[in-house]
């Protein structure tokens, strides 16, 4: 087995562990009850803070995992273009976590840059992510209803 068709059988899986990653740390965040009015909340900021964390690992792993090419016979057949959206949207993932803090010095005189420039890293990464499986699937429409008209 050469590492081509190792890489590629290792698509899928690693594409749905980032999934469920992400669906439970959002679900769990978006189901969590606020804290008692007499606590200062500490608990829950911090659990909060790590689901966003732990979304934030599984959206890496489902754009990275997207990008690993299938292997032969298995695995989702994106195009060279989709694979390069996917590695876009990981590696803004990862300076979304590191660009606000190698723009520490230009970021301390207006701190408030600091979480936007968090935000439209991740927009764009969530983008392009996006648009990469919409394109993937406006292809296989195609190709279904190419194939189905041909039938009839």
């Amino acid at each position: 087995m050469d590492v081509r068709a190792l890489l590629g059988s290792l698509q899928v899986p690693v594409t749905l562990v980032g999934a469920i990653l992400v669906v439970v740390s959002v679900g769990s965040v978006s189901t969590m009850p606020s804290p008692p009015p007499e606590s200062e909340g500490f608990v829950a900021g911090l659990a909060i803070v790590f689901l966003y964390f732990l979304g934030w690992i599984g959206f890496l792993v489902l754009s990275f995992g997207l990008a690993i090419p299938p292997g032969d016979g298995y695995g989702i057949s994106f195009n060279r273009y989709q694979r390069g959206l996917f590695a876009f949207a990981g590696t803004a993932g990862v300076l979304s976590a590191v660009g606000p803090f190698v723009a520490f010095g230009l970021l301390l005189s207006h701190p408030s840059l600091m979480g936007t420039a968090w935000v439209v890293i991740m927009s764009v990464a969530l983008i392009a992510l996006t648009v990469g499986l919409l394109w993937r699937g406006v292809q296989v429409v195609r190709q279904w209803r190419s194939n189905n008209e041909s039938a009839l």
